[in-house]
């Protein structure tokens, strides 16, 4: 039988994936959504430009290891001979598997100048920002040319929304470089990342390594010995408690027998196993039967440990003292009792609605009205990769009626810089101030509807579209996440479909746009379809705006008619 290893990913993983996959007889996983597949392809694009980056800060410095033959083992046997070497910084290289760990940092970073025993420090390029503001913060980081020169900013925190991930695969390599014998030591502990945010150089972008203190407590994690029932542990405690689990889970597997049952968490929605693991546990388990806020592992488990395992269960659970107490204990996770006992409440809520086959309600007894406007002009944007906006859509009608609406985009074809952009950007005001300017001079008033933040917040550097947005916006997410309770989430492409909407276009998405755009800017019949695709998509977002508004409306108008008497309502 041959060695069991596992990568740098098995332990931020749901270990039921991990039993999945080190089945001696497992079936074949359903293939990845579109969704994942275009972050795979947008993370090795983005992988390849810092690639190409550290080539031209490093130069001589750097020894940059492929695949080219294919062979694992030649890029193994290729990194240890430069890692014995002493190359100052390795790109690409990959570790000899050992005590049960395989894995393949996309950097190495020699920290000691002792050519007689050569030590690295791990470092990984990720996709993601790896920062955020913090007030009484202090950022560490290091510029590319001079990696472990590290410095400290203030303002700003490695704490971004994927520190979890990043530290965890971290602490993996360095779990392997300290038993390969090519670790520093104690007193270098740290991992990197680099991330998306840039720097300016004399004009030109250059990426900064950010660093991780794998010794620093950082995380409040599940402790049944602690009285408190949690206990802060830093990255390195948290992943060998993670890894050590997952590879019992795995050996477990291998050998036909089963540590963990499948649990339905958010993560599911994602996962290629999903459908086995729903087939394992059957339909009415609650946590699959869920289409939104799932509750976590451990909380899962907290319930079922109370005899709460089927949706019914869910749907008809009466929350006493007692038992919010011992889930608030394992919500380990959770920012505190409130959020904790929120998403219990929630949770039932939706097993409720799932029940009835309701897909919204109000939060109260009766209907809210939307509010309502003489012009409606229902507004959305799309980005590309780079982030600039390529796409304005206005959809205009004169109050409710829709038959009056009209789509009127502003829109380029061709890649944007930034002088491009804000040049797109004053057409889309210019055509704004038209239809604020009409709508004065008759009298009428009117209000901009959009969907979440993003129409507001990416367009305030321009100030012509800002101050005509200011005071005339709308965000009909936030008004009908306020108002009312949906059985799935806000979002737009999954509240549009209940009062039959449907988009005109395959892969309705953010991602997808972006993929398209790339193909718009292009020559040929290619191109030309994505055109099409672009401007459909828009057309339909901004439409479906509308359509959810003239849904609630009639639904209220029923409540009212009904003198109240209307708790729910499913449109199939």
């Amino acid at each position: 039988m041959t060695e069991l290893n596992l990568g740098g990913y098995p332990a931020r993983k749901c270990p039921r994936v991990v039993h999945n996959e080190n089945m001696p007889d497992k079936p074949e996983p359903a293939d990845p959504p579109a969704q994942l597949l275009q972050l795979f392809d947008a993370g090795r694009a983005f992988e390849s430009d810092v690639i190409e980056s550290l080539r031209d800060v490093l130069g001589s410095r750097g020894t940059f290891l492929t695949e080219a033959d294919g062979s694992w083992t030649a890029n193994v046997d290729a990194t240890m001979a430069a890692m014995r070497h002493g190359d100052e910084v390795i790109v690409g290289g990959r570790l000899p598997s050992v005590m049960g760990r395989a894995g393949a940092p996309d950097v190495l970073v020699r920290t000691d100048t002792d050519p007689s025993s050569p030590v690295y420090v791990p470092v990984d390029i990720k996709n993601h920002h790896t920062t955020k503001e913090a007030k009484r913060g202090t950022l560490p980081h290091s510029s590319l040319s001079q990696p472990t020169s590290r410095e400290s900013s203030p303002g700003r925190s490695n704490r971004g929304s994927h520190w979890r991930n990043d530290v965890m695969q971290l602490a993996h390599y360095t779990r392997m470089l300290q038993d390969l014998g090519f670790h520093p030591g104690d007193d270098w502990l740290w991992g990197g990342i680099i991330g998306t945010e840039t720097s300016d150089d004399q004009g030109e972008r250059w990426y900064g390594i950010t660093w991780y203190d794998l010794t620093q407590p950082g995380e409040k994690t599940f402790s049944t010995s602690d009285e408190s029932g949690r206990r802060m542990r830093t990255p390195l405690e948290r992943y060998d408690h993670e890894f050590a689990f997952r590879l019992k889970v795995a050996k477990a597997a291998r050998d036909g027998q089963e540590l963990v049952r499948p649990i339905g968490t958010d993560e599911c929605f994602t996962c290629v196993w999903a459908s086995y693991c729903e087939q394992i546990v059957g339909p009415d388990d609650a946590g699959f039967a869920l289409s939104h806020g799932r509750l976590r592992t451990r909380e899962w488990q907290y319930l079922a440990s109370r005899g709460v395992t089927t949706l019914q269960d869910l749907a008809s659970l009466e929350v006493d003292a007692d038992l919010l107490a011992g889930f608030v204990r394992h919500a380990d996770t959770r920012q505190g009792p409130g959020k904790a006992t929120e998403a219990l409440h929630a949770a039932i809520t939706k097993a409720r609605m799932t029940v009835a086959d309701v897909d919204i309600e109000p939060v109260g007894d009766t209907w809210p009205v939307v509010p309502t406007a003489d012009v409606e002009v229902d507004f959305d944007i799309e980005w590309d990769r780079a982030g600039r906006i390529y796409q304005y859509g206005f959809r205009v009608r004169q109050g409710t009626d829709d038959i009056t609406a009209t789509y009127d985009p502003v829109v380029s074809f061709e890649p944007l810089d930034d002088d491009g952009a804000a040049a797109l950007a004053t057409e889309a005001a210019d055509k704004l101030a038209a239809l604020i300017s009409d709508a004065e001079q008759d009298g009428f008033s009117l209000t901009i509807y959009h969907w979440t933040h993003p129409e507001v917040s990416k367009t305030g550097k321009f100030d012509d579209l800002a101050s005509l947005l200011a005071g005339r916006t709308l965000d009909l997410q936030g008004w009908v996440q306020k108002e009312f309770v949906a059985r799935s989430s806000f979002s737009l492409k999954d509240v549009a479909p209940i009062f039959d909407f449907q988009w005109g276009v395959d892969d309705a998405g953010g991602f997808a746009s972006m993929d398209q755009i790339e193909h718009a800017r292009r020559s040929g019949p290619e191109a030309e379809a994505a055109r099409a695709w672009c401007l459909t998509y828009n057309e339909a977002d901004v439409a479906a705006q509308a359509a959810i508004r003239d849904g609630l409306r009639l639904k209220a108008q029923q409540s009212h008619e009904a003198k109240g008497d209307f708790g729910g309502v499913t449109l199939a």
